[in-house]
């Protein structure tokens, strides 16, 4: 044989080998994002930025709860929004953890509504007008609002009126066993554009029951 292409080959083999390992152990060493900021990207949020804490201070204020988040009351955002500013930016540098997920995303994350969440659940909105002979989804409010009266057994389903005689929708009463199509649309047609916060909210649970359908479909 060739001594030259013997020599050859066997640089060739080396490099090649170095080559491999090289990218061995660059896979080894790479390690995982695990943050919580990598989090919400892979749920398609985005990390909420300097324009937003003023929007998720006023969100803050109306939460039910004295500290939506543990220890941060909100009489004291009302004054200080930096408290909530700082929470994040520590939170989001932290390791996941399933505990906590539902609260990151629902204070650290880019304020958007119900509706724009739908695609990340594979789910797209029905249609909320208000007259039957121009809505495309007439036959599934029908099956909806027969089913109302079984379905809100689970009283977390039950839905509110939503009054708007001042010009503003606001929910009212809640709609005990049955329901008009027309006031299951109209409260569809309000909750699409309220905050998401996580899929665990209430809001979320009963828009997605009764005000979507799988995409595409």
């Amino acid at each position: 044989m060739n001594s030259l292409l013997f020599k050859g080959s066997v640089v060739a083999v080396s490099a090649s080998g170095i080559t491999a390992a090289g990218v061995y152990f660059s896979g080894v060493l790479k390690t995982e994002d695990k943050s919580f900021k990598a989090y919400l990207t892979k749920i398609g949020r985005t990390a909420a930025a300097p324009e937003d804490w003023n929007k998720i201070k006023e969100l803050y204020s109306k939460e039910t709860s004295d500290s939506p988040i543990p220890n941060i009351p909100k009489s004291s955002v009302s004054s200080d929004v930096n408290l909530i500013t700082r929470w994040c930016e520590d939170k989001l540098k932290q390791e996941h953890s399933k505990s906590e997920e539902d609260l990151v995303e629902t204070w650290c994350a880019k304020p958007v509504n119900v509706e724009s969440r739908l695609s990340y659940f594979n789910l797209s909105s029905l249609d909320v007008s208000e007259t039957a002979s121009s809505n495309k989804d007439d036959s599934t409010w029908t099956s909806k609002v027969s089913n109302y009266g079984k379905d809100t057994a689970d009283a977390s389903l039950k839905v509110k009126e939503i009054n708007d005689s001042s010009g503003q929708k606001v929910e009212g009463s809640e709609i005990s066993s049955t329901i008009e199509a027309s006031k299951l649309r109209k409260w569809c047609g309000w909750a699409k554009d309220q905050t998401y916060q996580n899929k665990g909210t209430d809001l979320f649970k009963k828009y997605k029951h009764w005000c979507t359908k799988p995409k595409n479909s």
